[in-house]
């Protein structure tokens, strides 16, 4: 039944065609005769006025985007007085004032501090003599005058569309915009000067005129051409005085010379401005009159056009598929040579298929090489958090998910000893028997040897009889050392050298055993080792640039490496502490951390150290190196200095907050605990409350002031408070402290 009722596809497509010859005669018709004629000049008119509110909102978010940009000048801290010292602050500046970079509407913009003699762009410097005498000559604008508007405006002005010489010889059409830095300010501390070519803006007035009769003007308050589309004078003069005599009043007729143009103009609120057009009758009329003799010939001619429409119906239906065989045809061309019609597509989409696969394929087999070589950055300690190192892994299917990991170095000895390749596949059959959540498998430059990180802590009764089951039943010798287990990532390379170091020690156990770096440690009981809290002293003094105060821990260092009692392992371990210590104070200090690439020494450097003298240039090759970047950085470091100084002669103060710290500063206290903590590695309140407590300290050693008096002396107005603070500090009340060190005196 269904069948028999179904609609053949040919009466299907030729119904559509039959409506597609109808419908426009309808409406062609209605449109006729709802007197297209008398209202098609309206239609112009009120086209003409439609492209005039695009263009006076395209002007005036042109032009609101300067003030946001004065605006945001304000709000950057690098270009405000305090950071301006020299030219080179000016350059470190550079992206911040490039802001003609995406907004093609600016041609170049100047940036002035207030008082001084320098004009700074995104690239150069200007003196103001240079700048208004030389590089770019006003006819109309003194040096005087230049000097004075730039000094004293407080609100922005625009100057109308004027020539400018420049220092080559090029003859400039700019409008020049002046905006005071902060916007809006009573009292401005610089001052931004925008060029904006005239030409800019004639383009935007030629998508409002759609003839060579026609013209587009922008007036100022003042009646005075901002620019003009086309620079006829009886016509820029005639407009200025209709504008000054106030006929202008949105709309209407006007003649010039003896020729009537309709008139459209509308205002801007935004900076006064007046946007006008005006078209010439004449063209006007030859559109009404064409489109009413299109109208009289269409009706001669549909019918006799329907054939027509019919074939270019049936000629768009089959264009999408013509479109898509000639782009196979192009892009495939040697794949679908020898297929015609919709095979080609087929095809191509065939062999686009394989392309994929194969890349694939390549990219999966490299994939190895790429986890190798981020894991051996791993061990040289070139990562300095989990986050930087699950970001570059994430691709690679590397990702550091547990809380702690540890290093097991594998050495295959005897003459007999597999191949590299065979000892990688052996190793990784033994690593799938661990039941451990994360591991990793490391092949290093010695042959001999493969590095594996583990997740969690050391188990030793896993790990033994992991070797005992698996590993010592094998025919080839293997000796396995274990180092500990840490939570921060830049100690891997540490448990790197603990395992390396459990290895040496089979000299003394014997080979193809499994050796974990406790057992070193279980024959020297007596070995003394150094103060952790001296290489935390160390971070402290380089991130707050205290330069004598790391000359002494340096000092400190060098003498523990130089010590008799000093093993090398511990040496080793030394130096890397400080190595990774100062790695983590430069990764945030981005404008010199390539320098020092070539000059930290890695993990697996440390490793092939074989003597303490070795060590000590090492050290010292540090301490220089450091304190060059220091020396380098020491302008971009003012503020910091000045921070800390103010905390200083002012944490005895009880009144002391951040809120006063950041207004003094007239810096944001987001800002201000987010800086010191970057650059000194301590908040704001760690390091006022060290200082107190240092302060407290001595007074409770020298004096026998009570501590109630001792709390107000250091900024504490509550005694209890005071007193959790000291005992959260020091692990004793202040009673207790002065007691202490009353008894060690009189011992």
């Amino acid at each position: 039944m269904k069948k028999s009722v179904r609609i053949p596809l040919v009466i299907q497509h030729l119904s559509f065609y039959i409506l597609l010859l109808i419908i426009p005669v309808i409406i062609m018709g209605y449109i006729f005769h709802n007197s297209l004629l008398t209202n098609l000049k309206e239609q112009v008119t009120e086209s003409n006025e439609q492209k005039l509110i695009q263009m006076k909102t395209m002007m005036d978010t042109k032009l609101s985007e300067l003030h946001k940009i004065s605006m945001q000048v304000s709000t950057q801290h690098e270009l405000t007085p305090y950071f301006f010292n020299n030219f080179f602050d000016v350059f470190k500046a550079k992206q911040i004032l490039d802001y003609k970079v995406g907004n093609d509407f600016i041609y170049e913009v100047f940036y002035y501090i207030r008082g001084d003699q320098y004009l700074f762009s995104s690239g150069s410097s200007y003196s103001l003599d240079s700048f208004i005498n030389s590089y770019y000559q006003y006819q109309n604008w003194s040096h005087d005058d230049f000097y004075k508007d730039i000094n004293e405006s407080k609100q922005p002005f625009l100057r109308n569309a004027e020539e400018i010489n420049t220092f080559n010889s090029e003859l400039l059409h700019m409008i020049t915009y002046v905006a005071p830095v902060p916007f809006n300010s009573k009292n401005p501390y610089g001052t931004l000067i925008f060029f904006i070519k005239e030409q800019m803006i004639k383009d935007m007035l030629n998508n409002v005129v759609s003839s060579q009769e026609g013209n587009a003007f922008i007036l100022d308050q003042n009646g005075q051409a901002v620019a003009t589309l086309f620079d006829r004078d009886s016509e820029i003069s005639t407009i200025s005085n209709e504008y000054q005599n106030e006929i202008l009043n949105g709309g209407g007729t006007l003649t010039i010379e003896g020729k009537v143009y309709y008139l459209s103009s509308i205002k801007s609120d935004f900076l006064d401005w007046t946007f006008i057009t005006i078209s010439p009758e004449s063209e006007l009329m030859k559109e009404v009159n064409a489109v009413r003799n299109k109208v009289l010939l269409a009706y001669v001619i549909i019918f006799g056009a329907g054939i027509l429409l019919i074939f270019l119906g049936m000629h768009l239906n089959y264009k999408p598929l013509h479109k898509l065989i000639h782009h196979a045809e192009e892009k495939w061309s040697r794949a679908v040579q020898n297929r015609h019609g919709l095979d080609k597509v087929w095809e191509a989409i065939h062999y686009s298929e394989s392309r994929n696969q194969m890349l694939s394929e390549r990219v999966e087999n490299s994939r190895p090489v790429l986890q190798k070589h981020l894991l051996t950055r791993l061990l040289r300690g070139e990562i300095m958090d989990y986050d930087e190192l699950n970001l570059l892994g994430e691709d690679l299917g590397l990702t550091f998910e547990e809380s702690t990991y540890y290093v097991v170095l594998v050495e295959f000895h005897g003459d007999h000893t597999p191949p590299a390749q065979e000892c990688a596949a052996l190793v990784e059959g033994w690593m799938t028997q661990l039941p451990i959540m994360e591991k990793y498998q490391v092949e290093l430059f010695e042959a001999s040897k493969i590095a594996i990180i583990l997740s969690g802590d050391v188990k030793v009764p896993l790990l033994s009889q992991w070797h005992q089951k698996f590993i010592k039943s094998n025919s080839f010798t293997t000796t396995i050392g274990v180092g500990n287990s840490y939570s921060e990532i830049t100690q891997i390379g540490k448990s790197y050298l603990e395992a390396s170091a459990a290895l040496d020690y089979k000299l003394i156990k014997g080979v193809g055993q499994i050796i974990f770096f406790t057992e070193t440690f279980a024959d020297n009981l007596n070995l003394q080792w150094y103060d952790k809290k001296m290489v935390a002293d160390l971070e402290l003094f380089l991130r707050q640039r205290m330069k004598g105060e790391v000359e002494l821990v340096m000092e400190q260092i060098i003498q523990i490496v130089k010590a008799p009692a000093t093993s090398l392992f511990m040496a080793k371990c030394l130096i890397y502490d400080v190595s990774s210590t100062v790695m983590r104070v430069v990764h945030h200090m981005h404008n010199v951390n390539h320098k020092l690439e070539d000059d930290l020494p890695d993990i697996l450097q440390i490793n092939d150290f074989q003597s303490v003298e070795q060590l000590e240039e090492t050290v010292k090759q540090l301490i220089q190196t450091v304190f060059a970047l220091n020396e380098e950085g020491l302008s971009d470091y003012k503020l910091l200095e000045e921070l800390l100084s103010y905390i200083r002669a002012n944490y005895q103060d009880e009144q002391f907050s951040i809120q006063a710290l950041a207004s003094h500063f007239s810096l944001s206290e987001a800002y201000i605990m987010r800086y010191v903590k970057k650059q000194t590695g301590e908040t704001v309140l760690q390091h006022l409350n060290r200082l107190r407590m240092s302060h407290t300290k001595e007074l409770l050693i020298r004096t026998d002031l009570p501590v109630k008096d001792i709390a107000l002396q250091v900024g504490y107005s509550d005694v209890s408070s005071f007193i959790r603070k000291f005992k959260q500090s020091e692990k004793l009340t202040p009673g207790e402290y002065r007691k202490q060190y009353a008894n060690q005196n009189a011992d």
